[in-house]
């Protein structure tokens, strides 16, 4: 579920950048089938770097239409001006690289219209598989079954003489029940000793204790309410100071956008740039928004969930990126301004709650 959200998101985006133009989108991934099992699989992994072939046309020699190499989660996407009919077309793996490059063993897989909307058709493959030299040593052994009886006679060769007949054995005669034991033999029950009993004794009556006052019960004191959690908002500033590192959480700065926000920030930003470097990102209105997005999440994860920071969750922070990343750069503008006033302390509904920054140096944090 996971990887087709992602690839709708790429091909989303593919088809924002080209808005006006009908266009054409084949996508699908590549797994390594390192049991050679031919079916996706415990052991399999997406592959990265395979090049896929987009074929058109029957017989034996089909018609290249694209070719295209799969991204490090083993997808790939086509993109096309027009609408052509992609019914009759397949996509097969026609190189890999690594231990998993025995791509000739995958069969061509046809294509599937998933919809066509808006000016854009989306294809869909299964997936494809590309398999090594041999099975790896960790994939369980398929056993194999011994060959029919029919099988072994019809490839023996036809110059050795006939087998004698079989020969049935008779049945054995059944013998007859062995005659009882005598009498004596038997073993008899042994009887076991009488049990003592002791006699009854006349119940003594005792005097009767006298029943104590019943005393009230102390009233338990209310319970203390916890204060409210104030919450705190810190701008991007505060948190790129060294001094703050230690109210860092989850993430680090050394962590990527790819891995923070998704593969669709990394197809914007690029998949080496950290949380730190986006910290400074300015300038233009994407490293902007970048830029208030991190300070915003640094913030999410710093509070509670359902605090009264502005965007409560850290999953509605990486939801809002990647809405403004397939909108208009208005829309880039309005978000942009919405994590910097909610990094200012702006929280709770409609923002009228001022909340501090609470981030002191690590040095003395208690």
């Amino acid at each position: 579920m996971a990887v087709a959200v992602v690839l709708l998101l790429l091909l989303t985006a593919s088809a924002v950048e080209s808005a006006g133009s009908s266009s054409t989108v084949v996508a699908g991934m590549v797994f390594c089938d390192q049991c050679k099992d031919g079916a996706r699989g415990l052991f399999d992994y997406p592959l990265y770097g395979a090049r896929v072939a987009i074929q058109c046309g029957g017989g034996d020699t089909p018609m290249t239409v694209r070719e295209c190499s799969t991204n490090w989660f083993g997808g790939f996407s086509v993109r096309m001006e027009g609408s052509p009919d992609m019914n009759r077309c397949t996509a097969r793996v026609v190189h890999a690289s690594g231990h998993c490059s025995d791509s000739g063993a995958d069969e061509p897989r046809e294509l599937t219209l998933a919809f066509r909307m808006l000016g854009l058709a989306l294809y869909t493959v299964q997936p494809l598989l590309s398999q090594p030299d041999k099975p790896m040593d960790f994939c369980p052994a398929v056993p194999h079954a011994p060959p029919a009886p029919a099988a072994v006679a019809a490839n023996a060769p036809s110059s050795s003489p006939p087998a004698p007949p079989l020969s049935v054995a008779a049945p054995a005669p059944v013998s007859s029940p062995a005659p009882p034991l005598p009498p004596f033999w038997r073993r008899r029950p042994r009887l076991l000793p009488p049990i003592w009993r002791r006699p009854p004794t006349v119940p003594q009556e005792r005097p009767a204790l006298p029943n104590p006052e019943p005393q009230p019960l102390p009233t338990p004191p209310p319970p203390s309410t916890p204060p409210p959690s104030q919450g705190s908002a810190c701008a991007y500033d505060r948190w790129a100071v060294p001094e703050h590192r230690c109210h860092w959480k989850v993430v680090t700065p050394n962590t990527t956008v790819a891995m923070a926000f998704g593969p669709l920030a990394a197809q914007r930003y690029g998949p080496d740039m950290t949380l730190r470097e986006a910290l400074d990102g300015r300038g233009d209105a994407n490293r902007t928004l970048l830029r208030e997005a991190t300070a915003a999440l640094l913030n999410a994860y710093y509070n509670a969930p359902g605090g009264p920071f502005l965007y409560p969750t850290t999953a509605s922070v990486i939801d809002h990126l990647n809405g403004a990343l397939l909108s208009s750069a208005q829309r880039v503008l309005i978000e942009g301004a919405r994590f910097r006033r909610a990094n200012a302390g702006g929280g709770g509904p409609a923002g009228r709650t001022k909340l501090p920054c609470e981030l002191a140096p690590c040095g003395t944090a208690n």
